[in-house]
């Protein structure tokens, strides 16, 4: 039987249309960082605060988000959030002080904590493993896609109409995407009315068990936590992403900040020159998805197909991101700007694709873990980075720590071990332990 193609339709005009509305929600804040220190009458330490308030609550609840996303589904998970981050984002410019913009910025966080676990999966249940790289580049490309858009787009919108309309536009048209989503996503394929059999059959044929491919919540136990809690893998993917988002965090809260006041640009020169970077992380991202897949249908190798481009990609990233900093032109700042936000997709895809590989019928809970890791990162390197830049006075001394967490980021890529899932890994040393086989290989 031909295989229909309704997985691809759901990821372009449902996952996606979501993913830029959630970055949209996210971005607006930092181009408008500028124009509210100065209607506030904050510092930069103050400003850095808001900045990063909302990594704060959107880290700590990464994991309890995973847990939600597997007890109740990614339909109404992500749904629900998506509605409840739109009114908050419509709400934000009624913050009279910083206390009540930090206050909604937490709020913020708490509403989108659900969308990484929700999506990751979604893609687990919705897409074959010969796929899921090529589904996650698009996932996570539709973000940085949104990045690109709303940088530029909330620049226009604070230059013609004040910082406060892109809060207001952005929260009634999220508001309607949550409704749109609830209405059009399934949470797998088998009750969507137009997957037929053949592309059901190819969905779940590459899954690792039956109970896998019939279930469409996975609940991850108290015991298969502290199994997890145990493993040096689930504790070297945590810190690589760590390490990547505290490069990448420079580019999302701080670069406006960077470029208006270490460059002397101005507003709307400063959404595009923001804008740039995501452009070209967008763009690495859909390219390694299908490079990630192509090695891997190749060489059947897990570790060939993820682990080399971690590491590779956290060169030069962080490499690009100081030379950037050194650059004495816009256009080679720029330009080196760029090349660190496609070495930070050279990891993304990986990333994302060695979670489910490791996870397996836990990637919800696993990815709520890895992107707990990356949002601490955010609310710590935004303000590490402030304040480093408020004792020294001096933005290359703030830059050079993440440098350096970069390098830490490459070297952690080599405990990942890609091609041992947390529990078959237990099963085996069992198995060893137990004599039950002499041989084993995965």
């Amino acid at each position: 039987m031909k295989s229909t193609n309704v997985r691809w339709r759901v990821i372009f005009f449902i996952m996606v249309p979501m993913q830029l509305m959630m970055s949209l929600d996210r971005i607006n804040i930092s181009v408008s960082a500028p124009l509210l220190q100065e209607d506030f009458g904050l510092s930069l330490t103050e400003i850095s605060f808001v900045l990063s308030a909302f990594a704060w609550t959107y880290a700590l609840c990464q994991v309890p988000a995973g847990i939600w996303v597997q007890r109740i589904g990614s339909h109404k998970a992500i749904a629900i959030a998506g509605i409840l981050w739109s009114i908050v984002t419509f709400i934000t410019p009624f913050g009279s002080s910083l206390i009540l913009l930090i206050f909604f910025r937490c709020l913020l966080g708490i509403a989108q904590s659900a969308d990484i676990p929700g999506g990751i999966n979604a893609i687990n249940t919705w897409f074959p493993r010969t796929e899921k790289a090529r589904a996650n580049s698009i996932f996570l490309s539709s973000s940085y896609l949104g990045l690109a858009i709303g940088t530029t787009l909330t620049a226009w919108i604070i230059s013609r109409f004040g910082w406060e309309w892109s809060f207001y536009s952005y929260g009634i048209i999220g508001v309607a995407v949550g409704l749109y989503w609830y209405k059009s996503f399934k949470n797998h394929p088998k009750d969507h009315p137009a997957v037929n059999q053949g592309e059901l059959d190819l969905i779940t044929e590459e899954t690792k068990s039956k109970e896998e491919n019939n279930e469409v919540v996975f609940k991850t136990s108290r015991k298969e936590w502290k199994t997890l809690l145990s493993k040096s893998q689930f504790w070297a993917i945590g810190f690589q992403y760590f390490c990547l988002v505290l490069v990448e965090s420079f580019f999302i809260t701080l670069l406006p900040l960077f470029l208006l006041q270490s460059r002397g640009l101005s507003i709307e020169s400063t959404g595009i020159v923001a804008a740039l970077p995501w452009l070209s992380l967008a763009a690495s991202v859909v390219g390694m998805g299908t490079l990630v897949d192509l090695v891997y249908r190749k060489t059947k190798s897990r570790i060939t197909s993820r682990v080399p481009f971690g590491i590779v990609g956290f060169i030069i990233s962080s490499s690009c991101l100081w030379f950037a900093s050194q650059a004495t032109s816009t256009f080679n700042m720029s330009i080196l700007l760029m090349i660190s936000m496609a070495g930070i997709g050279m990891i993304q895809v990986p990333n994302w694709s060695a979670v489910q590989d490791i996870g397996g019928k836990h990637s919800a809970s696993l990815s709520g873990w890895v992107n707990f890791c990356g949002n601490a990162a955010t609310a710590i390197g935004t303000i590490l980075v402030v304040q480093t830049v408020n004792l020294t006075g001096n933005w290359n001394m703030g830059i050079m720590l993440l440098t350096i967490m970069g390098g830490l980021g490459a070297i952690s890529w080599l405990f990942i071990k890609p091609n041992k899932s947390l529990f078959e890994e237990e099963q085996i040393e069992n198995a060893i332990i137990n004599n039950e086989t002499s041989n084993t290989v995965i």
